[in-house]
């Protein structure tokens, strides 16, 4: 996957471009506690999972997430699309810091990383829908202290 960050972002919205090989994804089902995230796509077919909807957007087409809404989506094929993030917040340096971590053979950071992460993006963080984020930032605590240099 690669990522642009387009010229026309501000405080209020960035947006990036991507081009997605078939396959790519967002991993599971989260949501954002205080952006709004939408998909346009310009090549290709992206699946987009909102709520309980399955939802193919193809060239031309757009889908919009509410903040707090789970979701996840899948290129269907090697598509390119815009994402954009309302209100922008820190995501671009949260998605900076995320893609920098190292990953194990699936592709998910360790859990003392993602921990971390989670403390210092709170508003930008992937939370999983079906745990209270209370509850996700109260674990954030003692997990951030895994894999640190201190152990």
């Amino acid at each position: 996957m690669r990522i642009r960050r387009d010229e026309t972002s501000s405080d209020e919205v960035l947006r990036a471009h991507v081009e997605a090989a078939r396959g790519a994804n967002a991993g599971p089902l989260h949501i954002h506690v205080r952006q709004e995230e939408r998909f346009i796509v310009d090549r290709g077919m992206l699946l987009v999972r909102r709520g309980r909807e399955r939802i193919h957007v193809g060239p031309g087409e757009d889908v919009r997430i509410p903040a707090k809404v789970r979701h996840t989506f899948e290129a269907e094929v090697d598509s390119t699309y815009t994402v954009e993030f309302r209100p922008a917040l820190r995501v671009e340096e949260f998605f900076r810091d995320l893609f920098e971590l190292p990953t194990d053979k699936r592709g998910n950071p360790r859990i003392g990383d993602a921990a971390r992460l989670m403390r210092a993006y709170p508003n930008e963080f992937l939370y999983f829908p079906f745990i209270p984020v209370s509850v996700q930032r109260a674990l954030a605590v003692p997990l951030s202290k895994l894999g640190t240099a201190s152990q």
